[in-house]
């Protein structure tokens, strides 16, 4: 196992043959594979990513076909790469239906899906599972000797049915129903409830015996209980099965073990794409969890923005971080983004800056998609770092670049880790639940309220991480002086209690409408916010009324306050979908903004040693769908008052231009070394200047790019670098403490 090694890879497994598609190699395979491996090594990547599915893998119950992994490991150790092995298991030879023939999928209206390559077949079948587990110690008894190979990734984008619409199914598509993952979720019942009547309190139901009780297939008016139970049971199915692949290859193997979501948590609901796993739960599964990245994916339009895509990556470390894991990206779009007739153009800039902002953002590896084109499927001609004839494209030349950096400073690198947070905004899966349980249409409400509120620290430069609800419920706040609740409908009884403990010991929260509406179970709070919550605020809801998309809630300061130090009396700022009726309920509650109707919509409440600020609005969600310059100031402004500093100060530029500097930290030895990355994403040249905070001594600044000095000076307290740089460009730097004595 590598303790120190950063792979920056791209898929490749043999030919141009497609994921998850393995074809044998055949007579010229070792002259083409060859010259393709060596065009990869030669473009600066150290690693290739290639895959084996089931279906080729064991096309007849127990015949073994690995001959073209076994070609490419020896391909790879003859130029000097490094192998993940991709697993693809929901590529199921067929052979398991005529065997088994109640191991298909089963949807929520009873239809059994016959597999067409995918989605493959239920793993909660004994037969399906055995024989699964069988495929997978062979694969890894077979593979665990090859010196090339690094790791695995035992799960690509984990959902309950895989690369497969099922648009003659009702919308949306839930799995699995068949019998066996019934007796699944009963026996996950069992150990949630001490007992059936437990159960029964809990659903409202009157069940004689535990294998009365089925799943529920819809959500009905009174109670959604028994839905939540069942959207925290395929999420824990979710990680259970990834761990289930982790313990079969660790009996015969003991490389690391890897698995990677289609896309970050904070941008789900349980629901998207036939059931969402939650990163959390995932990471501390196996060696390293990651995230794909997709910024020109067809139909992909926030990712261009640099902000939206740092709040993904900073998602995905969150949970990692959670465990104290590296993240990688298990997919990193590498081509044009192809879907039938629809493209996205992507350029050598564009590979460029997906390479350098997830390693600014700490992710330990980088795995492009692919290297060639698609070669079939509605992807056809798309995501390929090569061109089509199998050159390298200048997107390869530009990722390759970016690549040999990092291998040539790999200690450093792999070492190095972002600055910590002292800013804290609550991913809250409880609430996403709740908003799938209302039936609520529009999909982007929660994920677009957490984002706002990391756009505005990243507008800042502060730091961030996103924290679990259950981590707030496990006393997970120590770390943190300021935290964000964007979208917290629903809380536990024990988070409650902990961000109550955390105010009044001295930090500082915000919360917006309707938090802790209900709790865990899904019944509604006797007061809003509730929990104990409208204590620490000083205040609760009257009444509300809602929105439509786009009609901002507008609201008036109407006094100057210490809480909110960027905004003055007289100031309007926009929030969106909610407006509540408040009434005040502590001496302590101060109202410092009204809605258009002079209703309290910000109150402000010292609590204990800290600071609680309840906005009357989804403000979040207002400041990234309105942009409103005002509503990220009060958003920023709380950073002042927690006193939390950037790590890098930007002078020099409009705050309106988009510069982003990043700052990673880590020690060489006894030594400290900093790795500083300034991007310029706007079209257009800026000279920046630089203040980074570091302690005083003596530094000498290297630029990793051209392995030039960097002039460097103190300045007050904040060393201060500086550097034109044209539209696009991205400045890379070391910094290390000189052999010179300090001051």
């Amino acid at each position: 196992m590598d303790e120190k090694f950063i792979p920056i890879a791209t898929w490749y497994t043999g030919g141009k043959t497609r994921a998850t598609m393995v074809r044998p190699p055949g007579p010229d395979a070792r002259r083409t594979w060859r010259k393709d491996l060596r065009n990869i090594a030669d473009c600066g990547f150290n690693t290739v990513r290639c895959w084996v599915d089931w279906a080729s893998g064991e096309p007849r119950p127990g015949e073994y076909h690995f001959e073209a992994v076994d070609l490419l490991m020896e391909l790879a150790e003859e130029v000097g790469l490094r192998v993940i092995v991709q697993l693809y298991l929901d590529s199921a030879p067929d052979w398991l239906v005529k065997y088994y023939p109640d191991c298909r999928y089963v949807s929520a209206g009873g239809v059994p899906i016959d597999s067409q390559g995918a989605p493959g077949y239920c793993y909660d079948h004994p037969g399906v599972r055995a024989a699964a587990e069988r495929f997978m110690q062979t694969l890894a008894e077979h593979i665990t000797g090859y010196k090339p190979f690094l790791a695995w990734d035992l799960w690509s984008e984990p959902h309950i049915v895989q690369w497969g619409y099922f648009d003659f199914l009702p919308q949306p598509a839930m799995f699995c129903y068949c019998h066996h993952t019934v007796q699944r979720f009963r026996d996950w019942l069992q150990r949630r409830y001490p007992d059936l009547d437990a159960l029964n309190a809990a659903w409202y139901r009157q069940f004689s015996s535990w294998d009365l009780v089925l799943p529920p297939k819809f959500i009905s008016l009174m109670t959604y209980t028994e839905y939540i139970d069942w959207l925290q049971f395929i999420m824990d199915k979710l990680a259970e099965d990834l761990r289930w692949r982790h313990d079969t290859v660790r009996r015969a193997d003991d490389h690391i073990t890897t698995s990677h979501a289609a896309i970050p948590s904070i941008l789900t609901l349980p629901i998207d794409e036939q059931g969402s796993p939650d990163d959390w739960r995932m990471a501390r599964q196996v060696d390293i969890w990651g995230t794909s990245l997709y910024p020109k994916h067809v139909g992909a339009r926030e990712t261009s923005d640099p902000s939206f895509r740092a709040a993904m990556l900073a998602g995905t470390r969150s949970a990692c971080d959670s465990v104290g894991a590296p993240y990688w990206l298990g997919e990193l779009q590498g081509g044009h983004g192809y879907v039938g007739m629809f493209a996205s153009h992507m350029t050598a800039a564009d590979a460029r800056a997906y390479a350098w902002q997830p390693i600014a953002h700490g992710a330990k590896g980088l795995c492009f998609y692919a290297w060639h084109p698609m070669s079939s499927g509605y992807e056809s001609a798309g995501f390929g770092l090569a061109n089509l004839d199998g050159t390298p494209s200048e997107r390869a030349l530009a990722a390759g670049a970016a690549a040999k950096i990092i291998t040539q400073n790999m200690d450093l690198f792999y070492a190095a880790r972002p600055s910590r947070a002292r800013a804290a905004i609550c991913w809250n899966v409880l609430a996403n639940i709740m908003w799938v349980c209302m039936r609520q249409p529009w999909h982007y409400i929660p994920s677009r309220s957490y984002v706002g509120a990391y756009r505005a620290l990243y507008q800042e430069h502060i730091p961030a991480d996103f924290v679990h609800v259950d981590q707030i419920a496990a006393g997970q706040l120590k770390d943190y002086d300021l935290l964000y609740l964007p979208f917290s409908f629903m809380l536990s009884r024990a988070a409650a209690a902990r961000i109550e403990e955390f105010v009044r010991r001295g930090g500082i929260v915000i919360a917006e409408a309707r938090t802790a509406w209900n709790d865990e179970t899904g019944y509604c709070s006797e007061a809003v916010p509730g929990l104990g919550l409208e204590h620490v605020f000083g205040c609760r809801e009257r009444g509300a009324t809602g929105l439509e998309e786009n009609t901002p809630c507008y609201i008036r300061l109407t006094r100057n306050h210490p809480a909110l130090p960027l905004l003055n009396k007289g100031d309007t700022l926009a929030g969106a979908r909610f407006r509540e009726e408040m009434e005040i309920l502590a001496d302590t509650a101060e109202v410092v903004g009204e809605f258009e109707d002079g209703g309290p919509a910000i109150v402000v409440n010292h609590y204990g040693q800290g600071w609680a600020i309840f906005v009357g609005t989804m403000l979040s969600l207002g400041f990234y769908k309105f942009g409103d310059e005002n509503a990220g100031k009060l958003l920023k402004g709380l950073t002042r008052l927690a006193r939390i500093e950037p790590p890098v100060k930007v002078d020099g530029v409009s705050q309106d231009l988009d510069i982003e500097p990043r700052l990673l930290e880590g020690k060489d030895g006894y030594d400290r070394f900093y790795i500083f990355f300034a991007f310029n994403h706007t079209d257009q040249p800026v000279q920046p200047r630089f203040g980074i905070a570091i302690p005083p001594g003596n530094y000498t600044a290297t630029d990793l790019t051209t392995g030039q000095a960097v002039p460097c000076r103190f300045d007050d307290v904040r060393l201060v670098i500086d550097k034109p740089l044209e539209p696009g460009e991205i400045w890379v730097v070391k910094i290390t403490a000189s052999n010179k004595a300090g001051p």
